[in-house]
């Protein structure tokens, strides 16, 4: 009777902990501008502000920066945007993106990255890793091992940062790119993408080229 009670309250723990997350949809697919990582899916968002459950919730705060993450692509003449993001979700994330919306522009691209929910409008996108030539992730409190782990912060940066709309590096909208929810809040978002199962990537190709077709 005790394991049967045990079973139903790790059963009944996981249908809350799924109630309260708002999982998204969409893709990544890279752009020849900084590093590559292929054509990936998106599951979960991160984000601040009362829009997002406890299981979802992060903290940020901006500054400026002269450090460049791309060098290549860096614009010496215009500050970069330091993001300090911590992790109040009491989970581990891996694979996490920095999704621009379409007013948000930014040097170190990877890629670009649009949700099912507004395939025609994509956002400028890259990892937050400190790999390959767009090392972005700059500080982690803990480990250094691109586990962003409960409690920890970490700090990246959006190279030669701009919004058309004035807004600084905030996270307050739900989706992203297109899809961003909470415009007047929001300027970008904290995506997990992860590498879709194989006969799935065939699809996520043309699906790339479409919307990079819609939005020129």
């Amino acid at each position: 009777m005790q394991n049967r009670t045990t079973i139903v309250s790790f059963s009944l723990a996981l249908f809350a902990g799924s109630v309260l997350a708002n999982p998204v949809d969409g893709e990544y697919f890279d752009a020849p501008d900084c590093d590559n990582h292929g054509n990936l899916r998106a599951f979960e968002e991160l984000g601040e502000g009362p829009l997002f459950p406890q299981d979802e919730l992060i903290s940020t705060i901006s500054t400026l920066t002269n450090q460049p993450a791309c060098v290549a692509t860096d614009d010496p003449n215009m500050p970069n945007a330091l993001v300090e993001m911590t992790n109040l979700t009491g989970a581990y994330w891996d694979n996490l993106f920095y999704v621009g919306d379409p007013e948000t522009s930014l040097s170190n691209v990877d890629g670009l990255a649009f949700s099912y929910a507004a395939p025609g409008d994509v956002g400028l996108a890259f990892r937050i890793d400190t790999l390959g030539v767009n090392r972005s992730l700059v500080f982690e409190s803990m480990a250094s091992d691109g586990i962003f782990e409960p409690g920890e912060t970490w700090a990246f940066i959006i190279q030669d940062y701009s919004n058309a709309l004035g807004l600084p590096p905030s996270f307050g909208s739900l989706d992203f790119a297109g899809a961003s929810f909470g415009d007047s809040i929001s300027s970008g978002s904290i995506v997990q993408f992860a590498v879709p199962a194989p006969g799935s990537l065939a699809l996520l190709g043309l699906g790339g080229f479409a919307a990079v077709k819609r939005r020129r």
